[in-house]
């Protein structure tokens, strides 16, 4: 993405910056032998190691075209290109463009475009194959030896599924062991090209100053939208099972059915369901931003506040090429309302902070509810959550002592009997750990010095 820190333009007729950067990363990732090994009681997670280089240049403008105007207090128009040589996907390039007006001191109007990329990290790209059991719904349950069509055709192609129908009265059958018996493997891609993502912004500020009782104050609204094309996506299974069975055959190249019976599990069921990272998806969101902040004296000391909303009113990924949208609006990951409220109070030597955040109520995967289970969208939600967190902070000389506490009330997190009925799950966990805390209240010290 384009870097606003690469320098402060002073304001002026006419700014610029201009410069460049080279940059190489290099990260590994290797666990002991028996978690590589998936023999701890834990998914195989292979060795990861990779590098990639990249050369960078940037310019950057700022010009004023107003100032002190007749209802232009002030009018910026402000622009910035980008353009990088990685190693690993070539030549990129980013801009982006904005227009501030400011009618009056304390109005301000903005409008931005911006043309963003991002290219694959080392996980993205160099990732061998790491074991995972998700949750599948297998499209050949219940055919027989007399359904037509495509799906038919291809699930009796399997010598397993016929071993299965011969066994079971001619109808393909499945055990609650085959249900929970699939397994598979996510790997990376070298050959994968950068994200590349449209954004537009409108929004205004207001910092009343010229109101006694709110000059403290400051607002700001923004409408976003956001569109990314070549998203690096892991395509989802029921997608790739869906078009090995009734669409492009060539997905099928990730699915292994077990041939004969194997312990619990029956013939022709679900060994293997593979999935790979490909510049095939995308992503649209959109939605409203909402910050007001308040800074000043309160009683004997200072207060610091900041309160932080987001409505998303639309959100969707598209798996692969050509598929339908899968909306996330409203989905655990994706909750339509969410808001921080950061408050911080100084008095003296002393100090207290304060972090709530709220997470709306949330549905749980459409795709799964619908697909795999039949059910309604949004027919299973859980609730809304709210954590706090403090931390009290004493000053003595260059130290700063504090004591802090997560999720300070013990909020819970929504537990599933597997993980794999939320976008985002995290196995072994039993809920999605990256939206919810999935540890519980817990305690810090520390102390901080000023050298």
């Amino acid at each position: 993405t384009i870097r606003g820190d690469a320098m402060k333009l002073p304001a002026g007729p006419l700014g610029i910056a201009a410069g460049f950067e080279y940059r190489e990363e290099y990260a590994r990732s290797e666990f002991d032998p028996l978690q590589q090994a998936g023999l701890n009681a834990g998914n195989a997670i292979p060795r990861t190691e990779g590098k990639f280089d990249v050369l960078d240049a940037f310019v950057e403008a700022r010009a004023p075209l107003l100032k002190d105007a007749p209802f232009a207090k002030s009018l910026v128009l402000s622009g910035a290109v980008r353009a990088g040589d990685y190693s690993t996907v070539g030549n990129t390039t980013s801009w982006t463009g904005a227009l501030e007006w400011a009618p009056v001191s304390d109005i301000r109007f903005r409008a931005t475009q911006a043309r963003a990329v991002r290219a694959p990290n080392i996980n993205e790209l160099y990732s061998p194959p790491s074991q995972t059991f998700p949750t599948v719904s297998d499209p050949c349950a219940g055919v027989t030896a007399a359904t037509t069509g495509t799906l038919g055709e291809r699930c009796r192609a399997a010598p397993g599924v016929l071993s299965n129908m011969a066994a079971n009265g001619g109808v393909f059958t499945l055990s609650q062991a085959d249900l929970q018996g699939t397994s598979g493997f996510d790997r990376g891609n070298p050959n994968l090209s950068e994200e590349e993502g449209n954004s537009t912004t409108l929004g205004l500020v207001w910092t009343p100053s010229n109101i006694p009782a709110l000059r403290n104050f400051s607002l700001s609204v923004d409408y976003f939208k956001i569109k990314i094309n070549d998203a690096i996506v892991s395509t989802p299974r029921d997608f790739i099972l869906s078009q090995c069975y009734t669409g492009d055959a060539s997905f099928c190249q990730f699915v292994q059915r077990r041939p004969a019976a194997q312990g619990p599990n029956s013939a022709g069921s679900l060994n293997f369901v593979d999935s790979a990272v490909t510049n095939s998806g995308g992503l649209y969101t959109e939605g409203v931003d909402v910050t007001v902040t308040h800074t000043g004296r309160v009683g004997p000391g200072r207060l610091n506040s900041r309160l932080a909303y987001t409505y998303v009113s639309k959100g969707y990924v598209i798996p692969l090429r050509g598929s339908d949208p899968d909306d996330f609006a409203g989905e655990i990951g994706g909750a339509k309302h969410k808001a921080t409220l950061g408050l911080g109070y100084d008095m003296g030597p002393w100090s207290l902070a304060t972090t709530t955040t709220y997470i709306g109520k949330s549905a749980l995967d459409d795709q799964l509810l619908v697909g795999s289970f039949g059910a309604q969208k949004g027919s299973v939600t859980v609730p809304a959550k709210t954590y706090v967190d403090f931390q009290l902070g004493y000053t003595f000389k260059k130290a700063t002592f504090y004591f802090g506490m997560d999720n300070a009330f013990d909020t819970k997190a929504p537990r599933f009997d597997t993980t794999a009925l939320i976008t985002g799950g995290t196995t072994g966990t039993g809920t999605a750990s990256d939206v919810y805390d999935a540890i519980g209240r817990r305690y810090y010290l520390g102390v901080r010095f000023a050298l």
